[in-house]
C-alpha cells in the first residue's frame, strides 16, 4: 500500500506499507504520527481514524500546522 505523506509545508514524500488494508489509526500508529497531529486522506476525501484504508484507495497523511 502507498502513502503519500505532506508536512504541510507542501513537502510530500510517498511511503509503502506491506499490507491490503489497515484501519486509519493502525497506519498512523505503524507511521509513528499522532492522530492529533495529522488528517487521513482516502481518495481526497477527509476520513475518521476507523475508516478501513486499502491498497486500491488513494492515502494522503496530512500533517497539521500549529501557531499562534
Amino acid at each position: 500500500m502507498k502513502i503519500i505523506v505532506s508536512d504541510g509545508m507542501g513537502n510530500e514524500e510517498e511511503k509503502e506499507i506491506n499490507t491490503e488494508s489497515i484501519s486509519g489509526k493502525e497506519l498512523l500508529e505503524k507511521l509513528d504520527i499522532s492522530l492529533f497531529v495529522a488528517m487521513i486522506m482516502k481518495n481526497n476525501e477527509i476520513v475518521g481514524e476507523n475508516e478501513l484504508l486499502t491498497s486500491k484507495d488513494k492515502i494522503k497523511i496530512l500533517n497539521m500546522i500549529h501557531g499562534g
